[in-house]
């Protein structure tokens, strides 16, 4: 499904604003993304599943190992190479290259690809999970700050009105139209209004460091909101619990996640069940050596007669001598002569492993239980999430068209108020009583507001439908 971050830039119609220090909606998301920890460990757990299928799909190819020796040996022992006793120091040498590769394994490195393919698209799942929940969170906080700065509009409204009342009033009781008492009451009316815009300026700050803490920005840095334009319609249809759900289980990420995890230990549990099967293994080498005892004849010649007896007559016999001269055999010539190559197939039988195997598979079926457990509490608790999301909509959307009568009501109260006030048929307490509840009416308003706007959007979330709306 789309991804959290298409439907956070879906929601808002943007101005033209394109200050490099004016942040949208779209720019808090990616800096949140960038800047969060336990996405960079996400995508940490990516790159390492990543490498493990590499691994898995490795094993199916051969292996090859090159080896080589020099040595020196001392003191009596036969030469590998010439077969011959030598008791002095000789050096020698072995050089070669050996393979081997699995030809069948009951389909163990088939299975384990395949484990490895689902476990790492479970992983790419958890990462949009975890990418969604900070959208959302983000979303919700940066409807804070503009729910924010709205009640400060609000208060300064406030304030606006009672300073040109309480000017009114002064002008009133210099004329002698109007006594002292009527200007103290908007006076610590004023005062009243004043902290009241202390205090939702305090809030504003305050929801800006929150956001600034889920960017993970510090909090003496200075940052700017792109002010979306946004409408809340209360006669928009909700979907029903079902229907949402519906359409979130077979496109919500931990779903998605949930379902490649089940489907990795399937495939786990098929691999531990190769182990029962006979395997089959190529192997193969070449290798030469070299000797500093093997020698050959370099020259020969012919020496004095030796006696070696006498005949029956009494003649001496004689025989011939020869001395031969004796070379080391070169380096390049033994590692010809001794050129060697191997190839041999070995089957191997499991009959029985101390219960090995069987003990993997079944541990490999507790996983396998483990994860459907997990796969239906994942459902279950989506399918909570959206039945409660729904709840709250429909009640925020009931208490925003509540509220909208209110200020409907008391912005009537005010200005009948505010006339009468004015011609001196009610009194300050009346007056202030009455703007008090139209300021209290306009805040609640706008809370149900944006309350209602962001409790609509994680429905439409859930439903991955494009949203948009115009400024």
């Amino acid at each position: 499904m789309r991804c959290a971050f298409l439907f956070v830039i879906s929601l808002f119609a943007w101005s033209g604003i394109h200050a490099q220090e004016i942040y949208s909606l779209e720019q808090c998301i990616e800096l949140a993304w960038q800047n969060n920890l336990q996405v960079k460990q996400a995508e940490l757990g990516l790159d390492a599943s990543e490498s493990q299928l590499k691994a898995s799909k490795a094993n199916v190819l051969p292996n090859v190992n090159g080896f080589a020796s020099h040595n020196y040996n001392w003191g009596q022992r036969i030469d590998p190479f010439t077969n011959q006793f030598a008791t002095t120091r000789v050096q020698s040498n072995s050089f070669g290259l050996s393979s081997n590769v699995t030809l069948f394994n009951g389909f163990q490195n088939q299975q384990n690809i395949q484990a490895q393919q689902a476990g790492l698209e479970s992983v790419k799942y958890d990462l949009e999970t975890q990418k969604n929940n900070i959208a959302l969170n983000v979303s919700g906080s940066y409807l804070q700050v503009v729910l924010a700065e709205d009640l400060i509009i609000a208060a300064e409204q406030q304030v606006n009105i009672t300073e040109r009342q309480l000017d009114r009033i002064k002008k009133m009781v210099v004329a002698g139209a109007s006594n002292l008492g009527t200007q103290y009451e908007l006076e610590a009316q004023l005062s009243r209004d004043r902290s009241t815009l202390t205090q939702r300026r305090n809030d504003y700050q305050i929801a800006k460091l929150q956001l600034k803490q889920l960017m993970l920005l510090p909090a003496d840095e200075t940052i700017n909101l792109i002010r979306p334009q946004i409408d809340a319609d209360s006669t928009i249809r909700l979907e029903n619990s079902a229907t949402v759900y519906s359409y979130a289980e077979s496109a919500m990420p931990e779903i998605k996640s949930a379902e490649y995890s089940l489907l990795s230990w399937d495939k786990q549990l098929n691999a531990a069940k190769s182990g029962y099967y006979p395997s089959l293994v190529l192997s193969g080498s070449i290798g030469s050596g070299y000797s500093g005892l093997r020698t050959e004849v370099e020259s020969i010649s012919q020496g004095p007669d030796q006696q070696i007896g006498f005949t029956q007559a009494g003649d001496i016999v004689y025989t011939s001598t020869f001395d031969a001269a004796m070379k080391r055999v070169p380096f390049t010539t033994q590692l010809d002569d001794n050129f060697n190559q191997f190839l041999g197939v070995s089957l191997n039988l499991p009959i029985f492993n101390r219960y090995s195997v069987k003990n993997t598979v079944n541990q490999a079926k507790v996983n396998q239980s483990i994860a459907e457990l997990q796969l239906e509490q994942e459902k279950m608790g989506l399918r909570q999430r959206i039945e409660l999301a729904r709840v709250d909509a429909v009640a925020s959307r009931d208490f925003y068209k509540a509220n909208v009568e209110a200020v409907k009501s008391s912005q009537k109260s005010f200005d009948f108020a505010e006339v009468r006030f004015e011609a001196g048929a009610m009194n300050v307490t009346e007056f202030n009583t009455a703007k008090n509840n139209l300021q209290i009416s306009q805040a609640q308003l706008s809370r149900s507001r944006y309350d209602f706007i962001f409790k609509t959007k994680i429905l439409d979330f859930y439903m991955g439908k494009p949203l948009g709306f115009e400024g």
